[in-house]
């Protein structure tokens, strides 16, 4: 359709980094590329919250990537490998099976190597137990690329696919995908964790006015007296802080034990 605006995915499956191409249209390849690719990072980055951001991704490499069968996102938090989205229950499949042997692609990829590439897993003598039971299961490629921000790892792109499926070009295309990735993941985490402390600070801010008005403390006091309670029931601030500003009458911060002390009862 003339003078249609096409998408940022149109775009790059139509062509926008492909190898065969008129030569008046080769001298404009790489202005099409960098428009797809910003286009793309736009996308991603509009993402609502990681999970979102997420399903962005896996959107993006089962539409850009010839022979892509399965994919999947593995993410780590506090020293443990998650898998938040993948292509459906076969590709999650995969993933568990890696972190159940404790090898793989994926793993590989996280702790070693930047970009992991086999064209012939059931016969990859670098994964001799997963290799062949991904085989076993339909998965003959795969092309694990690292998710990273500086030098920070959060996690590895994984795209599975037939035996041999994976050109040079599909590769590259991965790894560019998975820097987009790392990126818009890593910027949906921050403004997460920015809007968690928000939300903290301010039911904190909510329990300390209760209790200052409630015992006629300081803020300081107030607030001496929230952490010490959270402390000795092992419980975390932030959940003592909306216990009270829910109920400001709920007993569990007791007033000062002659004026200042340490919260009585806790």
């Amino acid at each position: 359709m003339p003078g249609r605006r096409t998408s940022w995915t149109e775009d790059l499956s139509e062509g926008a980094s492909s190898e065969f191409r008129a030569d008046d249209d080769a001298g404009r390849a790489p202005e099409e590329l960098a428009r797809t690719m910003a286009g793309l990072s736009r996308h991603l980055y509009a993402a609502r919250d990681a999970a979102d951001a997420c399903d962005r991704v896996l959107e993006a490499c089962t539409a850009l990537v010839e022979g892509c069968t399965h994919a999947t996102l593995t993410l780590t938090s506090g020293g443990k490998v998650a898998t938040p989205a993948c292509t459906g229950p076969g590709a999650r499949t995969v993933d568990d099976l890696q972190r159940e042997l404790g090898e793989g692609p994926c793993l590989q990829a996280i702790g070693a190597d930047r970009n992991v590439v086999s064209a012939d897993l059931g016969h990859d003598g670098r994964w001799p137990r997963f290799g062949p039971a991904a085989a076993r299961r339909g998965i003959g490629s795969v092309v694990a690329s690292r998710l990273f921000t500086d030098e920070r790892t959060t996690g590895a792109l994984n795209v599975f696919g037939a035996a041999g499926a994976f050109d040079t070009a599909a590769q590259d295309r991965i790894a560019v995908l998975a820097a987009h990735a790392a990126v818009a993941i890593d910027a949906v985490r921050t403004r997460e964790n920015l809007q968690e402390a928000v939300r903290s600070r301010q039911v904190i801010g909510e329990a300390i006015g209760i209790l200052r008005e409630r015992y006629g403390i300081s803020s300081e006091q107030a607030f001496d007296r929230l952490t010490r309670a959270s402390q000795h029931l092992n419980i975390k601030l932030r959940a003592i802080a909306e216990h009270l500003s829910r109920d400001p009458t709920a007993e569990g911060v007791s007033p000062p034990a002659g004026g200042t002390g340490a919260a009585a009862g806790c």
